[in-house]
């Protein structure tokens, strides 16, 4: 494997990371749309919404990781939303992941969060483990739910 890179974006990657976060949507059966995909991830750099790490290799983005600041009330503490992650198919299974999530997690601990948080569909189970292998452990304190509009 080339040199992997792995920091955190900004507005000039958006060119790079539009056809990826496409593919990412497409994973998950959603119809291509780059253009929606370079309005929506504009605004998320124009207005600071989110934190974006990408894996580059001979500057190709081939991994990214989108984040999404909440907060708990009770901890009064930042939470890290791990809302997107993906890994270009033929990038898999080669440490890509395991090393942009290293960087997520140095992330969160730079900015002293309470911890991250993310969901993964009941049928992924792959998702599963490599999400247990890297030390997160399902809730077994709060059930959530989600109330679709």
């Amino acid at each position: 494997m080339n040199t992997l890179t792995i920091r955190q974006a900004n507005i000039q990657d958006l060119p790079k990371i539009v056809p990826i976060f496409d593919s990412y949507r497409e994973y998950f059966k959603q119809v291509k749309d780059p253009v929606m995909v370079e309005r929506f991830l504009f605004e998320k750099f124009e207005h600071l919404d989110s934190v974006i790490f990408i894996a580059e290799q001979q500057n190709e983005v081939i991994g990214f990781a989108q984040l999404y600041p909440i907060f708990s009330s009770l901890t009064l503490q930042r939470v890290w939303l791990l809302n997107d992650f993906f890994i270009a198919e033929e990038f898999r299974n080669c440490g890509v992941g395991t090393q942009l999530f290293a960087r997520v997690k140095e992330f969160a601990l730079i900015t002293k969060s309470k911890g991250i948080e993310l969901s993964v569909e009941h049928t992924n189970i792959k998702a599963w483990e490599f999400w247990g292998k890297q030390g997160f452990k399902q809730d077994e304190e709060f059930r959530y739910y989600f109330y679709k509009l």
